[in-house]
């Protein structure tokens, strides 16, 4: 069986498109939680990161999604990449 590389783009893409906005769910809760202690000095510098990580884990996947997106359409011949040479000719097969 060979492996697809597309497939692996499609499923770490998706993968990661779920876990940046968990990520930020996750930081703004624990965000929440510090302010409403007061003790937020102390969990700053973990919150921002959570979600800088989450935002940037998001796009990452969004890009990959698109990169595994195009490279399967390409492989089953659904977008053309380049046109077809006008002056080819077709030869028959037994040409001699």
């Amino acid at each position: 069986m060979n492996d697809k590389n597309s497939a692996g783009l499609f499923v770490t893409g998706v993968t990661f498109v779920i876990a940046g906005p968990l990520l930020i769910i996750i930081g703004t809760t624990f965000g929440a939680g510090a302010l409403l202690s007061s003790s937020i000095s102390d969990m700053a510098a973990l919150i921002i990161g959570a979600n800088v990580l989450g935002g940037l884990l998001s796009l990452i996947g969004i890009i990959m999604l698109i990169g595994a997106t195009y490279r399967a359409l390409v492989k089953i011949d659904a977008l053309q990449v380049t046109a077809p040479s006008a002056h080819r000719q077709h030869w028959p097969a037994d040409r001699g």
